[in-house]
């Protein structure tokens, strides 16, 4: 099964359960920020989903869209 494009799983967020785990692109897409600035200022806890791979929980990205996660919480 090939995974879904960044665009695809944006369009679909809403229907993802707050556990799930999104590639690093999901989150530059929903913040509006780009993937080196979330590297050297993260907002979430990253999880590593594979030796080089790493994600976002869902949930975690509902949370700080609604405000309940201070800019710099690491």
């Amino acid at each position: 099964m090939k995974p879904l494009p960044a665009l695809e799983l944006v369009r679909h967020f809403d229907a993802l359960p707050d556990d799930a785990l999104v590639p690093t692109k999901v989150l530059e897409i929903m913040i509006n920020t780009s993937e080196w600035t979330l590297r050297r200022n993260p907002p979430l806890r990253r999880v590593q989903i594979s030796q080089k791979r790493f994600g976002y929980r869902v949930g975690d990205i509902r949370a700080l869209a609604r405000g309940q996660f201070p800019p710099t919480a690491a």
